[in-house]
């Protein structure tokens, strides 16, 4: 899965080229209604966890955690019609970084980076990057400092998945969902961890994983599975809704 979800034009954000440039700040989240998955970063289980399903998908070293916002692609059940985020639930970091990204090359050089085809810019009004005299605004260094944090997240949960690995504590699941009024829905092809050999861990493993911080990690995960029963729900209701438009 590309980490360029979302995003679809990239340039370098360069300060002689974009001196002028206004972020004029997003009235809705219209730019993340087609995703129905992001990236979490580790950190971020505890807070996800109340809201989104959180599993894995990609095979060894290359998988990675992922909020499911949605049981099809294309479909985000947490942004409504209004293309707002639904009320008082918890927003990735991966969807609040936009429209910044930072880009890494092969000698771990970063570079900020901007979707350019992004709606908000302009040189008219907004929040400004750059001053007068072409010095990163408090605004971008601000989003320069959370898209450093988010890479550092982002790495720490590489060692999260790498551990798992290690512990062979990841399997493939299946998930059967049934609603009340009969149907069903089958998710598939994503990992969980595998509750039956976690508990199986010796005592040093354990103890390895909560000095780590993982401990609380994989619980968290393992309780956000208990989510795919509302976003089924949900995915129910907005199918009724468009059929009621048609």
């Amino acid at each position: 899965m590309t980490t360029l979800l979302l995003y679809k034009e990239i340039k370098a954000l360069n300060r002689e080229e974009h001196r002028g440039l206004k972020l004029r700040t997003a009235q809705n989240c219209e730019f993340a209604a087609g995703t129905h998955l992001v990236p979490v970063a580790g950190l971020e289980f505890f807070q996800a966890a109340r809201h989104y399903p959180l599993v894995f998908i990609g095979e060894g070293e290359k998988a990675m955690p992922i909020a499911l916002l949605g049981l099809k692609d294309g479909h985000n059940g947490y942004v409504d019609g209004d293309h707002q985020w639904q009320a008082n639930t918890y927003i990735p970091a991966f969807v609040r970084r936009y429209p910044f990204v930072m880009a890494q090359d092969d000698a771990n050089n970063f570079t900020v980076c901007f979707d350019a085809a992004y709606g908000g810019w302009n040189e008219e009004e907004g929040r400004e990057l750059f001053d007068a005299e072409g010095q990163n605004s408090e605004f971008l260094d601000e989003m320069i400092q959370f898209l450093q944090n988010f890479t550092t997240e982002m790495e720490r949960t590489r060692l999260f998945v790498a551990k798992l690995n290690e512990l062979e504590l990841l399997s493939n699941r299946t998930l059967k969902l049934t609603h009340t009024s009969g149907e069903t829905f089958v998710l598939s092809d994503f990992q969980a961890v595998d509750e039956e050999k976690f508990l199986k861990l010796s005592d040093d493993k354990v103890l390895e994983l909560h000095k780590s911080g993982f401990l609380g990690w994989i619980y968290a995960h393992l309780m956000s599975l208990g989510n795919t029963n509302q976003l089924f729900d949900d995915y129910l209701k907005k199918k009724g809704d468009e059929a009621t438009k048609h």
